[in-house]
């Protein structure tokens, strides 16, 4: 059977549950509940005490996600099976190794991918075909859009297999049963150790560093994005190190530039909340424990967890969308960890946006204002040539009228090379080049290249050169190298979909639908109320800047109607108003008449508070939300005209003016979060 990769939720991705969703979601809360509540009379053991290898499907053997493996694991520990080793009842049928009778299977959360979304643009989908024919870079671009199930599987001891055909179980068990049956003592655990210890070092090279400590106590020091661990010879039992040690490592998963959990963020030094760090301590009893599950070694709480479990359990029955939570953070948690042993560098989120943004912005179109400004200025008659300096670097790029070729007797009369390139050198430069303004040897690098450049416009006195006036490039370069922006927000078009609205300085706004990782992390701050929101802000705006700069078909117009078959000039005005009883409504004069006015949505009301054009923005929002009294009046008129040869005046009887109050203008909050 062949299991494709599984998804991890994020908060954007909460959707509402079916009643077979919310029952599987029944069932995990009471196989978790009832393993952390057996914990407290068992030494602090809830997950594969028997030491049993990892969740897999029989006889496949393929793996599944960190998630659906923790509840199959909680599943076999319940149910006292052998092993790990799970089927889906039609295909132990089909086997001739039918579940028994009156068995009881656990939920397994599957994923469908069949259709893939460009990243930045959700109306671009294509089919999985067409996807795996993508070359890695451009698979980049695109996501799975996932079709979730829920299935039940069963354990083998769950079915006939074991009377069916004894050696066959017999045969699975020794390569994925218990300790017991694996044969798993003393001689394993130690081989087992070196493989730890190169884990560890995956993790300090390329997560954050692990290091030894004196103190006695493990701990993540967040400010220092370091992992401390006492010497293994302090811990009772070798499992006891090792799974303090993944503990850490998962604290070190949410740290604020990676995936900005609430239970691991300061906010302006003040401490996270104790239900966060409460819930931060079960994520990572949980990541670690799936990590103890991969190794074949059995879990267990610490001892200071072991006195939230009725907190926990709480939690879990009270709050439905926790469980939610969970998922998602344990299996990104995991799949950070997971990137980290294969080698990958886990880079901070500010530095990877600043990375992809420098090689967007090589794509970007180049813009030469300051170039064909210099190029004015080069005179034979008046002897002027430009000097562009670079005093840090000790170069200069001298721009003469002609002549810029070092051949001999290719030399302007009182414009000497030579004397322009000895006066240089005697201020200091090293590295001289000549340019003409166009031709084979023209001057033309793009604006960003004079940056913290020295422009001038002179003229050789002897031996010496005169400066007669500056060029100043400062805001061509400003505008070239990082663009300000006059309005940067989150905002949601009509399908709930969120997108970041930019509005460059000096140019026209325009949305661009960013990543999910992005996403989160501008939420997961916002939420925090963290300082950092507006660097977050600054730096998701020129990314996503440098991006839509490369691709112009990415930019989203989120302010005008689709239908551009409408008159717009049949909507004389619009008014957009929140009732007393909160409502917000739109009341449209169209065609001299007042139609019944009609609900705007949160999305549209805030859309039309960062609208440049606000009035602009009404008439298309009226376009939009009235389409059908356009259409349907304009099918009519096109009728009448075709049935009668002259025109025929109709009586328009007025409705009766409503009066609105005039809305107060209200400062739309920098993001909404669902």
């Amino acid at each position: 059977m062949c299991v494709p990769e599984e998804y991890n939720k994020t908060a954007t991705d909460m959707k509402e549950k079916s009643q077979f969703e919310k029952n599987a979601a029944d069932k995990q809360v009471e196989l978790l509940s009832g393993a952390l509540s057996g914990a407290v009379s068992a030494g602090g053991h809830w997950l594969n005490a028997t030491g049993k290898g990892y969740p897999k499907f029989y006889p496949a053997g393929v793996a599944v996600s960190p998630f659906n493996a923790l509840f199959m694991a909680l599943h076999s520990d319940k149910h006292g099976c052998k092993s790990n080793l799970f089927t889906l009842y039609s295909e132990a049928k089909a086997r001739g190794e039918s579940v028994k009778e009156h068995e009881k299977g656990v939920p397994f959360l599957f994923y469908n991918w069949n259709k893939y979304v460009n990243r930045n643009n959700p109306n671009e989908v294509i089919s999985r075909d067409d996807y795996q024919k993508l070359s890695p870079e451009e698979k980049n671009r695109y996501k799975g859009v996932h079709n979730r199930e829920i299935r039940t599987l069963f354990n083998i001891d769950q079915t006939l297999l074991p009377h069916v055909d004894r050696q066959a179980y017999d045969d699975a068990l020794a390569k994925y049963g218990n300790s017991v049956e694996q044969g798993f003592g003393e001689k394993e655990l130690r081989e087992l150790r070196p493989k730890f210890n190169a884990f560890v070092q995956s993790i300090s090279r390329n997560l954050a560093p692990v290091r030894t400590d004196g103190s006695g106590v493990a701990h993540y020091d967040s400010q220092k994005d370091a992992i401390y661990i006492p010497r293994q010879k302090d811990f009772a039992h070798y499992t006891d190190y090792a799974q303090e040690t993944l503990r850490q490592i998962i604290a070190a998963t949410g740290h604020q530039q990676r995936l900005a959990r609430e239970g691991m963020v300061m906010k302006s030094g003040i401490p996270p909340t104790e239900d966060a760090v409460k819930q931060e301590r079960l994520i990572a009893e949980i990541a670690s424990g799936i990590k103890m599950l991969e190794m074949g070694l059995p879990a267990r709480l610490s001892d200071e967890s072991v006195k939230l479990v009725d907190y926990w359990n709480r939690e879990l029955k009270e709050n439905p969308c926790l469980i939610d939570a969970i998922e998602s953070d344990v299996n990104n948690a995991l799949e950070v960890i997971r990137k980290a042993e294969r080698g990958e560098k886990i880079e901070y989120a500010t530095y990877r946006n600043h990375r992809q943004t420098e090689q967007m912005r090589e794509q970007m179109p180049k813009h030469f204002f300051v170039a064909d400004e210099i190029k004015k200025h080069p005179d034979k008659e008046n002897k002027t040539i430009v000097l562009v300096i670079d005093k840090q670097g000790r170069s200069a790029d001298v721009i003469l009228p002609a002549g810029a070729s070092l051949e001999v007797n290719n030399e302007i009369k009182g414009m000497s090379k030579q004397r322009i390139q000895s006066a240089l050198e005697k201020s200091g430069i090293e590295k001289v080049r000549f340019y003409n303004p166009d031709g084979a040897l023209g001057y033309r690098p793009d604006d960003r290249y004079f940056a913290e450049k020295q422009i001038e416009v002179a003229r050789l006195k002897n031996w010496a050169l005169e400066t007669l006036s500056t060029i100043d490039a400062h805001p061509a370069v400003k505008q070239a190298d990082k663009p300000w922006f006059e309005k940067i927000q989150m905002v949601q078009d009509d399908k709930n979909r969120w997108a970041l609205f930019i509005k460059p300085e000096g140019k026209a706004g325009y949305s661009v639908y960013p990543e999910k990782d992005d996403l989160n992390r501008f939420f997961t701050t916002l939420k925090q109320s963290l300082d950092n929101i507006d660097k977050v802000r600054g730096e998701l705006a020129r990314k996503y800047y440098a991006l839509a700069e490369s691709k112009p078909d990415l930019k989203v117009d989120l302010f005008h109607t689709a239908d551009e078959s409408i008159d717009l000039n049949r909507i004389q005005r619009v008014a957009v108003f929140k009732t007393k009883n909160g409502a917000i409504l739109c009341a449209p004069t169209i065609d001299n008449r007042k139609p019944q006015p009609r609900s705007v949505t949160p999305q549209q009301w805030q859309r039309m508070w960062v609208a440049e054009d606000r009035n602009s923005f009404k008439q298309h929002l009226a376009a939009t939300l009235f389409a059908d009294v356009l259409n349907k009046s304009q099918t009519q008129e096109q009728t009448s005209s075709e049935r009668q040869e002259e025109e025929v005046e109709t009586k328009i009887s007025r409705d009766e003016e409503i009066k609105h109050d005039r809305p107060k203008e209200e400062e739309v909050s920098k993001g909404m979060h669902r």
